[in-house]
């Protein structure tokens, strides 16, 4: 694989390629009796939403030449689209609303979705591409990054939420090692990595409806817990780190090489557990 192609790689953070990569915040809020709701904002630059919005109107104005009426201009971040990613999150959520976020910088959508049970939704750590959800594992039927729940009432008035991070697949993880140094990308690979890169921010956090009374996150700010956190605002400055991710394997490989930097929040632990009445 050349290095081009690996460079190429890290766009599993952005979701599809594009000169500008995407801010998707998602925010789980969990009620006392494991009910609860799901928001999630998905955001691009205005300019790279303009030029692919561009783009794809001259596919389709090369598609649609020899009819009478042109298309619609295509909408990157749809309630429809929005709508149907409710499915991404696991059985019984359902779609509640939308509204369009549409500022000088940014372009985009959030959304609001609604769950009875926390058991049974699940969030992948990747952001969503306008147009798609995250690929699911063909063995497991759900996303290889997926963040799953479980959900305990105490008899004493507490709850307690735990955050189930998936296994990172070592498999490779020996082979990779020995050939790191290969792998390194020449600067003008770093540079076109800092272009793909620039903008991108994920979040994702659990906020209780309540006080939280124990969590072995060291992430907490009053009753919000940050679970995952990747500002490559920061990180685009720094050639070392972005040597390292050259390759990565998965979210959770990125997150092992990530730990410690700046503008990064991960929790390395596979469990994450929050009680809160």
């Amino acid at each position: 694989m050349t290095g081009h192609r690996r460079a190429l790689l890290l766009v599993f953070l952005c979701g599809f390629i594009t000169s500008g990569c995407l801010t998707s915040v998602t925010t789980i809020k969990v009620k006392p009796d494991g009910s609860g709701t799901i928001e999630q904002s998905i955001a691009m630059k205005a300019e790279a939403a303009a030029q692919l919005t561009a783009m794809a109107s001259t596919f389709g104005d090369a598609a649609e030449k020899d009819k009478d009426k042109p298309p619609a201009p295509p909408e990157l971040f749809s309630e429809k689209d929005m709508r149907e990613a409710a499915a991404k999150f696991g059985e019984g959520v359902t779609f509640v609303s939308s509204q369009p976020i549409k500022t000088k910088d940014l372009t985009g959508r959030v959304a609001t979705y609604s769950f009875a049970d926390i058991t049974k939704v699940r969030v992948n750590q990747k952001p969503p591409s306008p147009k798609g959800a995250p690929a699911e594992d063909e063995s497991t039927g759900k996303a290889a990054d997926d963040v799953a729940f479980t959900f305990l009432r105490h008899p004493g008035g507490t709850s307690v939420v735990t955050v189930l991070f998936p296994e990172p697949d070592l498999s490779k993880k020996k082979d990779k090692d020995a050939d790191t140094e290969s792998k390194k990308p020449d600067p003008t690979q770093l540079a076109m990595m800092k272009k793909m890169l620039d903008g991108l921010r994920i979040e994702i956090a659990l906020e209780v409806a309540g006080a939280i009374v124990k969590t072995n996150s060291p992430y907490v700010q009053g009753s919000k817990v940050t679970l995952l956190e990747m500002d490559f605002a920061e990180l685009i400055t720094n050639d070392a780190v972005l040597g390292k991710l050259a390759n990565p394997e998965s979210i959770e490989d990125a997150k092992q090489m990530l730990k410690g930097v700046k503008g990064v929040k991960v929790n390395l632990d596979r469990e994450v557990m929050v009680e809160f009445k």
